[in-house]
């Protein structure tokens, strides 16, 4: 349940996350707000981590995003796992996407991988984002399930927070970037 991502970096903000049993040790238990009233979802209600903008949360390549993970719920739309901004504008994003396929992105060119089989609910599960400047992967569970190519100029310029378990439904642990 660390709060701080990056060596030297920003100390994240738990937002009505709860702590519970993780992978190792402690882990945080999110809730997708938008399931809560369907009538009128209250975004005022997420449970997430927000970590500052830092440009230590944007690593040079090589550089992985990893994390475990416990789906608890399929997302209606997605579940952010970790998002360094948002859409098109994002530096990179690990995502659960409704039908619990896992999706990684990465870029203002939105360079994206999807895991072709979905993962069981009520495990744990590792995603990790492996970038290289060259190419994108996507592993779970230790196995390469995804890659594409990365066009030069792909530019990783996200200003906005690091955000974790935004939409997301169950636990997330060990969330990890690092430079390769």
């Amino acid at each position: 349940v660390g709060a701080n991502l990056a060596p030297g970096g920003p100390a994240g903000v738990v937002e009505r996350a709860v702590a519970v049993e993780g992978h190792a040790g402690k882990a945080l238990a999110f809730e997708d707000w938008s399931v809560k009233n369907y009538l009128k979802p209250d975004p005022r209600q997420a449970t997430r981590v927000v970590v500052p903008h830092d440009p230590k949360l944007t690593p040079p390549f090589p550089f992985r995003i990893s994390a475990w993970i416990y789906p608890t719920a399929d997302p209606v739309y997605f579940g952010g796992i970790i998002e360094k901004g948002r859409g098109f504008g994002a530096s990179y994003r690990l995502l659960l996407l409704r039908g619990l396929k896992v999706e990684a992105s990465l870029g203002d060119q939105h360079v994206t991988v999807r895991s072709a089989s979905p993962i069981p609910l009520n495990e744990w599960h590792e995603v990790v984002l492996v970038a290289d400047g060259a190419s994108l992967a996507l592993m779970v569970d230790g196995k390469e399930t995804a890659r594409t190519t990365v066009a030069p100029g792909l530019k990783l310029a996200s200003t906005g927070p690091l955000v974790i378990g935004e939409r997301f439904t169950g636990r997330i642990d060990e969330v990890s970037i690092s430079s390769e």
